[in-house]
């Protein structure tokens, strides 16, 4: 039987970092461990990893893990009780046996964009909404299998998404969860099962995909292999885990409908919970199960908003968080400049468009550095404030929480609360999803589910000054975006 000492252990596989997480049974988080690897792009729209190195930065994060916690708890490792998993999606491994048959193909990976605008015609693109509440494009399994390996479908055994494929890894068995299933761009949100029709439609064979089951089911126990690797003991139970962006959500706010996550980093997840198969008319949301059966996640993703914020840092030669103090120094509406932040290829926030591209209007002389970095936070806000005007169009909201290095900058929590036009409260949990891991681990430990109690928050930011200057420059925002 659990006791007060019980410790769940979440690992979540990131966009750009293995994060991991150890939990007392009250959800505090004792400590954390961060590892992060490469992603290759030789070629135009390539993002490809090394499954390799995801395994090594678990290894890595974990010994940091075991670092931070080992002087105040020694024997932390026999308290351990459940390993909970999250990860990035839709990202693709093919293998064979016990490995990959080549380097994954991550979600950010556009080359199969342009065949799939062609070959999926708007009929077909609802009719595959209604079926997989996906707004399917070239990024997820499907059409990824049938761009780079529907030639060579013969060798592959198994096709697994990374959060799936860290599962087998640590315990040797081919699951997933609905959550992450759903981007496989098969799978049928209505039967929750994988559809043999869709397979055919991506020439994905039906044979290679994994055993569907609930995200906080056990996968399995760790196996030698698998213990090494986060340093407990073999046979150690590990859930099937979820998605990334639900397992973060479920840390930030729990199952609660009329609350809205916005999770900020290398990309930005915005995403509610609710408790029907709600679609959207204009397919502007992904609807994602959510970790627990019957809850669904209405869902969009800016791809480039925290990758966007390091690259125009570096190119201005600033530390990370300069950006913020400049910006600050530059008025609302950055002199009148307009920053569409689509700078990844494309956007799948409220626009699912593989076309869009960054632009900034308005340039000048007279413009400062500044004057850039305000515009592009602003882009950023502006498309957040898109995606939540979606979905408070049928589902009342009544708290957004968001989570992220912004934080910790003042000035920027303040101009998001002023263009939302809604108070903010901030989460200062370092990784929501690998926390939200754990919290899908309690109950193989033995403890009860998770009671949508979150850690402490700082104050909420009220809309200020801005509010209303800021209402104006977003319709002006709208008028010059599609």
């Amino acid at each position: 039987m659990p006791d007060r000492s019980t410790l769940t252990l979440g690992l979540d596989l990131g966009t750009s970092a293995v994060k991991a997480v150890v939990l007392d049974p009250e959800g505090r988080t004792l400590a954390t461990g961060t590892s992060p690897f490469a992603t290759a792009s030789r070629e135009p729209g390539q993002a490809e990893q090394a499954v390799a190195d995801w395994t090594a930065a678990v290894e890595r994060a974990c010994t940091e893990l075991d670092r931070a916690l080992a002087p105040q708890a020694p024997g932390w490792r026999e308290r351990a009780a459940a390993v909970g998993v999250a990860g990035q999606l839709p990202t693709l491994v093919c293998g064979r046996g016990d490995a990959p048959l080549g380097a994954a193909i991550t979600w950010q990976d556009a080359r199969a964009d342009r065949w799939a605008a062609a070959a999926i015609g708007a009929d077909e693109r609802r009719r595959l909404y209604a079926r997989t509440g996906m707004p399917i494009d070239g990024r997820y399994l499907g059409p990824m299998f049938h761009q780079h390996w529907r030639d060579r479908a013969d060798e592959v055994e198994f096709v697994l998404s990374a959060k799936d494929y860290l599962v087998f890894a640590l315990t040797g068995e081919r699951v997933t969860d609905p959550s992450t299933a759903a981007g496989y761009a098969v799978f049928d949100i209505v039967d929750g099962a994988f559809s043999a029709e869709l397979c055919e439609r991506w020439q994905l064979p039906a044979r290679t995909l994994p055993v569907v089951r609930p995200a906080h089911a056990r996968a399995g126990g760790l196996t030698a292999a698998g213990a090494r690797l986060v340093g407990l003991a073999a046979g150690l139970p590990v859930t099937v885990g979820a998605a990334d962006s639900v397992a973060g959500a479920y840390a930030l706010t729990g199952l609660q409908e009329g609350v809205v996550s916005i999770a900020m980093g290398s990309s930005t997840i915005i995403l509610d919970a609710i408790r029907e198969r709600r679609l959207d008319p204009a397919v502007r949301y992904l609807l994602t199960p959510h970790v627990t059966a019957g809850w669904y996640g209405r869902e969009m993703d800016l791809l480039a908003t925290g990758t966007g914020y390091a690259w125009l840092a570096g190119l201005f030669n600033w530390q990370p968080a300069e950006l913020d103090a400049r910006a600050a120094s530059s008025p609302p509406g950055a002199g009148g400049l307009t920053f569409t932040p689509y700078l990844a290829g494309g956007e799948q926030g409220a626009l699912w468009d593989p076309r869009l591209t960054g632009s900034i209007r308005g340039l000048g002389l007279q413009h400062s550095p500044a004057d850039i970095a305000r515009a592009l936070l602003e882009g950023i806000n502006f498309e957040i404030r898109r995606c939540t005007d979606v979905l408070a169009a049928t589902c009342a909201i009544h708290r957004i929480v968001v989570s992220g290095q912004i934080v910790d900058r003042p000035a920027s929590l303040q101009m998001l609360a002023d263009l939302l036009q809604w108070p903010v409260e901030s989460s200062r949990l370092s990784s929501p999803a690998a926390v939200g891991a754990a919290l899908g681990a309690r109950e193989l430990a033995g403890l009860p589910p998770w009671s949508a109690a979150p850690e402490p928050r700082a104050a909420r930011v009220w809309p200020g000054a801005n509010r209303a200057t800021y209402q104006d420059l977003y319709a002006n925002y709208l008028a010059v975006t599609p």
